[in-house]
Formats: C-alpha cells, structure tokens, sequence
C-alpha cells in the first residue's frame, strides 16, 4: 500500500501561482470569515491512506447509529422498513452509476423507470403531473417558491410556521438578493387559522406554502385556503410527507398548485442525513414552469410504445433567460428506490405502513401523557406520527441520558423557532417500532425523571 506523499511548500506555491492567487486563503476570501476554518486540528500531516481509515473509523464509531439504538426521533428523516429486494434492484448496473440521465438519447429502460417514477408520486399527491425528481426535499420547496415568484411576478412569500425551519432556512437561501421577502403564518394550537393567513394577504404575495403534516406533528386544516389565495391571485403551495399521504388529505384534494416534499421515507435509508430525493408535483397549468425534466409515453414510427424526455426546462437546454432553474441533476438512482419501494408495497400496503406509524405514535404519546410532569402539546388536535412534549428537565441533557440506555429519543427543541424551547422534544414512531420498544422508552423516561436530573 503506497504512502500519501503530500505536496512541498514549493509547489503547493506553484500550484497558488497557476490559479492566480497567492495564498490557500485567497482561495475562500469570498466566504464569510465566520463560516470558514482557519485551520483543521483534526487533519494529521503525512499520515498513510491505512492510518487515515483506521483514524476515520474511530471518528465513525463514536456515532449511534439504527444499529445501535433504538429510534424515536424523525423531524425529516424516518427510519422505515424498506423491502431487501429495494437494495437488490438498485444495486444492479443498469441502474448503479453516477450518470444523470438528461440527454434525449438516454435508454428506454432508464426513460420507462423515470416515467414510471412519476406516475407513482404524482398518484401519491393527487396532482396532475411530477418531474423527475430534484436535489431534496428543502431544495424542492425552495424551487416551488421561485416559480410562484416568477409566475406572480411577486415579491412576498407566506411560509407557514409549520414548515420546517430548515426548508424554510433554504427557502430564505433561496431567495437571498432576489428582492423577495417572506413573512411568517402563525400557528395558532399547532394549526394555521383562515384568519391569520386573510390577514397577511395583500396584492404583492406571491403564494403561501403549508406542510403536510407540520413540522411540529400535527395535521392542520386547509379548508378555503385555495379559494382564498387564487381570489387573491396568489398560488397555494404544499410541502408534504409521502408516508402520510397514504391515509391522509392529499395536497392535489386540497387544491395545491404545486407540492413537494422529500422522498426518504419512500425506501432511502436515514444515511446519516443524505443522499435524499426531492419531489416535485404541480397542476397541468405549471407544466412548462416547474424545474427539473419531464419524461412522456408517444409511439414510434411503427406504432410501439416509446418513451420520450418531453420537458427540460434548464440553461443547458434553452435559452438562459427561459430556464426554470439553474438546477442539473435529480436523485434518479434514489427515485428508482422509490418506485421500486412503491411498486412492492403497493397501495393497500402503504395505507398499513402508515395507519401503524399513526397507531404506534399514539401509543407512545398515550404513554407520555400519564407520566407525571410530562406534558404533551396540541393535544386537541390530530396528528400523524409525530407529536411534542415538554419536560420537567432540559432536554438535551435528558436526550443523553436516553441514549445512555439504548434509545435515541425525540429531537431537542431548543432554539428552534418560536414554539421550540429548552425543555421540549419532538418525538416520532413509525410502522417499524414494536409495543416492547415502545414500552421500554417509556420506562426508561420514567427512570430517568426519577433520578432527580430535573431543571
């Protein structure tokens, strides 16, 4: 195995002098000072490619893992049960390469499982049509929000307080030095009122954007919101869990003009945060308008069925001034996942997979519920697999002592946004967790509340 020999101080200079700077930090002067790192502690110097794995692996096994702990946090990433035969068919080579398939001459194998990919979400959301995928679920929340700006011509967004805060931080990304501004929709008990949003809504809004469920677990009511909106002239968009939608409203029976929402819980491993699949949904009036491509069925010259790459709407396809979106690649291996994972569990499947998360949630909120101190939020309202408590100690201290025992609980709430706090957590439960798990999480809270760590 050979040594990484790393390059002299001469010529890492020259190397500086080719590119026309004169120093590494010339190279990241750009960015601001506080989000850069001036030196990287952790990085050794001359250090063999078997000392660097092996020091990597101890960094590795310092995390908690699926494997490791039992989990009861979500907030975006959910720990599912995804099929062996997901894994076994997207492993395959005509499938497994890093390629993104957006050139017309793709194969009509790759073209058939995109077309097929978005038959599937767009019957998920009830919408008339989807793309081929995008980045994440944040970036594709982020997408719909432009095209509502360049649709409108407007420069105000209402962004639900359900949303989560970080899809709204990459909206805001997003739409930093565009001109656009966007005000927040309160919650009133975990749910947008009709006359907070009538409230907000003036002739320069350019859509309000809702989640399905919230952030904060519940299941709001959108009843009026399109009419109130489009009389208006504004656009309604949703930002929706896939899992849930098997048994709740869809975006497309609400009358949304374009949803979105991230495709991990359909078959993606939690993975540590990523890679995960953006999707995109819309209305036939925004097929020209979304981002991303499209793939069509036609018919060949001898009438067989032939799939075609319709849409494109980028800057590497048509006029810069015409494109969509600077955005260039999607998630095609993962949206395969997702097809694959859709097809095997079928739709009677998916409607089990999701009423169990709901009923396993609700047990596990019931247990909180008759814990002394414990109090559990929005409590009158429905929710879908998540739910908040709040403690009688600070919780991130608490969610050590958890995993001390096994059990990777809730998400801290700390300083997340106006409805989080420090003694708050966000807990979830899927189809996969067992009534043992669930009651061993429960007593292990109570032994732990028993133990004085109180704040």
């Amino acid at each position: 195995m050979a040594d990484f020999i790393p390059h002299t101080p001469e010529e890492t200079r020259e190397m500086l002098r080719f590119v026309g700077v004169t120093s590494l930090e010339d190279l990241t002067r750009q960015y601001p000072s506080a989000q850069t790192f001036p030196e990287l502690p952790l990085a050794g110097s001359g250090m063999t490619e078997r000392e660097l794995l092996a020091e990597m692996e101890l960094w590795g096994r310092q995390n908690s893992g699926s494997s490791r702990a039992v989990v009861f946090r979500g907030a975006g990433s959910y720990e599912h049960f995804i099929p062996e035969a997901v894994h076994s068919l997207t492993s395959r080579g005509e499938f497994l390469t890093s390629y993104t398939p957006y050139q017309p001459e793709a194969s009509q194998g790759l073209l058939q499982a995109i077309f097929e990919f978005q038959t599937a979400i767009s019957r998920l959301y009830g919408m008339d049509l989807s793309n081929a995928s995008l980045y994440d679920g944040a970036t594709a929340a982020a997408e719909a929000c432009l095209v509502a700006v360049r649709h409108t011509g407007r420069s105000v967004l209402l962004v639900s307080e359900g949303l989560d805060p970080a899809v709204v931080s990459v909206i805001r990304t997003y739409t930093t030095g565009l001109g656009v501004s966007l005000r927040t929709v309160p919650l009133s008990e975990g749910r947008t009122r009709a006359e907070d949003l009538r409230n907000l809504l003036s002739s320069d809004v350019a859509a309000f954007i809702g989640s399905i469920p919230t952030f904060w677990g519940t299941v709001e009511d959108f009843s009026g919101f399109r009419e109130m909106l489009s009389g208006q002239g504004a656009l309604f968009l949703l930002h929706a869990n896939p899992h849930s939608l098997a048994i709740l409203r869809t975006p497309g029976e609400w009358g949304a003009d374009i949803a979105t929402g991230e495709g991990q819980p359909l078959g993606v491993p939690m993975s540590g945060g990523g890679p995960y699949l953006g999707l995109m949904t819309a209305s036939r009036a925004f097929m020209r308008k979304i981002p991303g491509r499209l793939v069509g069925q036609t018919t060949d010259q001898e009438g067989r069925r032939a799939y075609v790459l319709t849409l494109q709407a980028r800057e590497q396809h048509i006029r810069r001034e015409k494109a969509n979106s600077n955005i260039c690649s999607n998630e095609t291996l993962l949206s395969i996942g997702a097809t694959i994972y859709l097809a095997l569990m079928g739709p009677q499947g998916l409607v089990e997979a999701a009423s169990a998360s709901h009923q396993n949630a609700m047990k596990l909120k019931k247990g909180f519920s008759e814990i002394p101190g414990v109090r559990v939020l929005h409590e009158g309202v429905p929710h879908f697999h998540e739910f908040m408590v709040e403690l009688p100690m600070d919780a991130r201290s608490f969610s050590i002592s958890l995993l001390e025992r096994g059990y990777l609980g809730g998400l801290p709430l700390a300083g997340v946004g106006r409805i989080g706090g420090e003694n708050r957590m966000l807990w979830c439960a899927t189809e996969i967790r067992t009534d043992a798990e669930i009651g061993g999480v429960l007593a292990a809270v109570k032994e732990i509340l028993a133990g004085g760590n109180r704040r």
